[in-house]
């Protein structure tokens, strides 16, 4: 491609033609896996020409996408002889680009040292360092190196990663300290710039320092903690109320670099540790209340409760628990103006610091921290010291009771997880009479502040409530959801869907039922109004009520599905808020699952609802919430009586184009929808309606990538399972060669398991004579060297089945010992080892058993965190349950046992070595008598299986 027609291509993924910038994005993607494309890119990217200045930043952002995408396991990798090209000058480039393309950038040198650095990347990081001594890219350095350098925080011990962590530090520890010598005493040179290099060399100690205390590091630890001293003294020379100076940042990492370090209990830090602590805590006293301090302030509390969860320096802090508790824990915990201020004009900001199990940090929160974190080891002092502060609060201002509430929050709760909420609770505490007593009236106050911290209060102590007492606060919950406080909405829903999310079952689904016109009116209004963004928790708050009445959903099915449609309607136009959309599409599919689930016949009233906006989502390619409306559109098709309406019957072809599977987030959604067709169509569908051989296309497309290769076997289980594979004898013996070709090209663990698990549904389904056949045709013995060579090796060296495809393995490997055919092979030796190959799949399964069915309650639980990725996100309530493939078949062992019997009567043999190969235990103790006889097995098999003889 030449640059002139790059450039073109480029420009036009700017088009506001759809069509038009679709088509150069394919036309981009499709030229990025061939020779050259990217030095190309490269070239433009460090051009002069002012001619395509303009199109720079959205070179490098496709040059970044073209790394995340195709650098590894992807069916177009970049070519590579383009890499060593690539990686030569990206880091060059980053060193001298403008700062907007600097960043990608930095971010692609990133992405390829995660997969190649340092064994197929060796000269990058002295690349990195031979760049220390240059003040004008130093910065741009730094970065980068603190953004690889990243992968050795927060990751599992493991060999490979001290190997890569050894190689980094015997380059980079003596240059690094160094340069932090070297900078710090030249910080008023260029103050600023000088001040963020040193932030990032704070961050890069953190990173070699997160595993272990390197032996350098430990030698030179005066050394170090010198230079974080002095920059814990830097004054801050311009002082922003709303942003935090660069002293200030740096002052941050250095702390939590000593909060890293006294989490290891290293002997070599305990100097330091008294001098340290003093100089924090000092600067927590000093402090000012205004938002720019607040990160140092909550790093400078988490350092202070680390030291006393660990009980370091124990009489220290014990001497001084009154003092941290007035002039620290409760200046922290108080409201602020500044606070209320975010309460009032940015809720979304105060949810995310405030809300139980939120994401952001808080000096509330960290202040509550460190109180927890005192009462571990002095409970009944800090306790009283509380409860005192808390009586002489409560009856003051609205703030100081707010503050009162908290801390008596801080010090009740002993156990506590984000999903379930408080399981034990401090016994000097009388949490409920607190309750009745002091924030009950709260929830009916016009203080909105109040109100939101009472809503909390019941959220958080929701296991403590009697079912009682919850049915009387329900009501007020529900009328907080039309506040016009948009935190104390939040605050409701999200109350409300904890106390319906209790294991307890003393108020569910018969206490909520007569209030669940204003519960879904009051929900809605908030989904409904215009004024208001998107709100996950109300959304949530939605899905858990759904879930909680099931079928008791039909009365009011249609007025909310008719409200989540118009919900989703406005969300196709900027679907910002992943959460959101999320809990959108759970709640529409338990929605059907509790209202079709059960009566398959409101299929038909649910269809003409949601096919208009779903057509609309798929027509406009709203690339985020396809694979939810595949999935939707999957599971309504399942609930239906079986005759396809036409809706779906106009939809089916353009699903088998091959646009909709380029997209990995579709493959999942697209495959059941398509296996729910085949399922439901049948051979009208398929043979009658000419779709098969589309079908058998996306199959083969599907086998040949490693991402997607199960799906193309859910797809020929489906086809097989429907139609038989009478109707597929013109192309079963080519679906066969596809499978054998890929096993030959891509041979994985991965894809033997499922090739051996496909192969024993086909002999289950059809028989073992019909399978041979096929085998022969292509090749003749293929039978023996499959069972021989992968079949059999598969089964044994896999840890564990679940309990579905143990069945069918076992099904399809019993029907195999039952052929003459393998009973005649090599003298019974695969016969043998086939037998082998069962008996281990029968005591896995027994094995597994008990795993698998705590796993399928854990499955059914309402109680399932809910998971989403920017591709695919597997929606809960619409899961499709494992399928027996063979109902028939109440017990497989009886099965086994019955063709072990026959062989072993043909082959008598057969026992000797079956015993030699078996890998069960307790099988191999029962047959330590020499010579055992069939009828032994099978009394050995009886007892380890359950297995009766017919």
């Amino acid at each position: 491609m030449a640059e002139v027609q790059l450039v073109a291509a480029l420009q036009a993924t700017l088009d506001p033609n759809r069509e038009t910038r679709r088509a150069a994005e394919a036309h981009l993607n499709t030229s990025a896996s061939r020779a050259g494309y990217l030095p190309l890119l490269l070239t433009l990217i460090t051009s002069n020409d002012p001619s395509v200045s303009g199109i720079k930043h959205i070179a490098v952002v496709h040059l970044k996408n073209v790394i995340k995408n195709n650098w590894v396991e992807s069916d177009t990798p970049v070519p590579e002889v383009d890499r060593p090209t690539l990686k030569t000058n990206l880091v060059d480039l980053m060193s001298v680009a403008p700062t907007n393309i600097k960043a990608q950038l930095a971010t692609s040198i990133t992405l390829i040292s995660s997969h190649d650095y340092p064994k197929n990347w060796p000269e990058l990081l002295p690349s990195l360092i031979s760049k220390f001594s240059n003040p004008l890219n130093l910065l741009g350095v730094l970065e980068t190196l603190n953004s690889i350098l990243k992968r050795f925080r927060y990751v599992e011990r493991n060999d490979a990663i001290y190997i890569d962590l050894k190689y980094t530090l015997d380059l980079l520890q003596a240059p690094l300290l160094g340069l932090a010598t070297s900078l710090n005493g030249v910080i008023e040179q260029n103050r600023g710039e000088i001040l963020k290099c040193i932030r990032l060399v704070c961050r890069i100690f953190f990173s070699l320092n997160w595993l272990d205390l390197p032996e350098f590091f430990e030698d030179n630890v005066a050394s170090w903690m010198g230079l974080f001293k002095s920059w814990l003294e830097l004054t801050t020379s311009d002082e922003d109320e709303d942003e935090a100076s660069e002293e200030e940042k740096v002052k941050k990492a250095v702390i939590e670099n000593l909060n890293l370090y006294a989490g290891k209990d290293e002997e070599c830090f305990t100097p330091f540790l008294g001098n340290f602590t003093e100089i924090i805590w000092k600067l927590l006293l000093e402090i000012k209340a205004s938002p720019g301090r607040d990160d140092l302030c909550c790093t400078s509390l988490k350092f202070l409760t680390a030291l006393i969860s660990r009980s370091i320096n124990a009489s220290v802090f014990e001497k001084a628990l009154d003092d941290i508790i007035s002039k620290i824990v409760i200046p922290n915990v108080a409201i602020r103006e500044a606070d209320v201020e975010m309460f009032e004009d940015d809720p979304d900001e105060f949810i995310l610091r405030d809300m139980e199990g939120g994401e952001g940090d808080s000096r509330r929160r960290c202040g509550v921290d460190l109180l927890r974190g005192m009462c571990r080891g002095w409970e009944d002092r800090v306790t009283a010291v509380v409860m005192g502060h808390v009586q002489s609060m409560i009856g003051k201002s609205w703030q100081e009771k707010d503050a009162a509430v908290l801390l008596l929050t801080a010090v009740a709760v002993r156990k506590e997880s984000r999903l379930g909420g408080v399981s034990e609770v401090n016994p000097s505490v009388p949490v409920i009479d607190f309750f009745v007593q002091h924030v009950g009236n709260d929830l009916g106050g016009s203080e909105v502040m109040l109100l939101a911290g009472s809503l909390k209060f019941v959220s958080t102590f929701r296991n403590q409530f009697s079912g009682a007492q919850l049915n009387a606060i329900f009501p007020m919950m529900i009328g907080a959801l039309k506040n016009s406080s948009a935190v104390v909405k939040t605050y409701a829903a999200n109350g409300i869907e904890k106390v319906l999310a209790r294991k307890a079952d003393d108020f569910g689904k018969v206490q909520i039922q007569p209030h669940l016109e204003p519960l879904f009116s009051g929900l809605f209004s908030n989904i409904a109004d215009p004024n208001l963004p998107p709100n996950a928790y109300v959304m949530k708050t939605i899905m858990r009520a759904l879930a909680t009445i099931k079928a008791d959903a039909v009365p009011v099915a249609e007025m909310v599905i008719k409200a989540l449609t118009d919900a989703l309607a406005v969300v196709c136009k900027n679907p910002q808020n992943p959460h959101y959309n999320h809990y959108l599409f759970e709640s529409l599919a338990v929605l059907i699952k509790s209202v079709c689930g059960s009566n398959p016949q409101y299929v038909d009233s649910f269809e003409p609802l949601l096919f208009p906006s779903f057509n609309h989502i798929l027509q406009a390619d709203v690339a985020e919430f396809t694979p939810y409306v595949f999935q939707i559109l999957a599971q309504l098709l399942e609930y239906s009586n079986g005759v396809i309406s036409e809706s779906y019957m106009t939809l089916f072809g353009p699903l088998l184009t091959p646009v909709i599977w380029e997209s990995k987030g579709n493959v999942p959604g697209v495959t059941r929808l398509v296996v729910a067709y085949i399922e439901k169509g049948g051979a009208k569908l398929m043979l009658e309606g000419g779709f098969l051989m589309p079908v058998l296309g996306v199959f083969q497309k599907l086998i040949s990538s490693k991402a997607n290769e199960h799906y193309g076997f859910l797809l020929m289980t489906s086809l097989i399972g429907s139609l038989g594979i009478q109707a597929l004898q013109a192309q079963i013996a080519e679906v066969f060669n596809i499978l054998f070709q890929r096993l030959q090209t891509g041979k994985t663990v991965r894809y033997q398991r499922h090739l051996t698990l496909f192969f024993a549904f086909v002999v289950g389904k059809e028989g073992a004579g019909v399978f041979r056949s096929i085998l022969e045709s292509i090749q003749p013995g293929m039978l023996g060297m499959i069972l021989k060579g992968v079949w059999a090796p598969c089964v044994l060296t896999e840890s564990m089945f679940n309990k579905s495809d143990s069945k069918t393995m076992t099904v399809g490997l019993t029907a195999l010992l039952n052929d003459e055919g393998v009973m005649t092979f090599d003298g019974g030796a695969t016969w043998s080892q086939t037998a082998v190959c069962v008996m281990k799949l029968l005591s896995t399964s027994v094995n597994a058993s008990n795993t698998e069915n705590k796993e399928d309650a854990k499955g059914d639980s309402e109680e399932v965190e809910l998971n989403f990725d920017s591709s695919f996100s597997k929606l809960h309530h619409a899961g499709k349950p494992l399928v027996d493939k063979f109902p028939n078949v109440t017990d497989p062992a009886v099965g086994f046992a019955q063709a072990l019997t026959k062989g072993c009567a043909k082959m008598p043999g057969v026992v000797q070595a079956i015993q030699a190969k078996c890998q069960d235990e307790k099988i191999v103790a029962a047959w330590e008598k020499e010579g055992a006889s069939a009828t032994e097995i099978m009394q050995v098999m009886t007892t380890r299986y359950g297995a009766k003889l017919a």
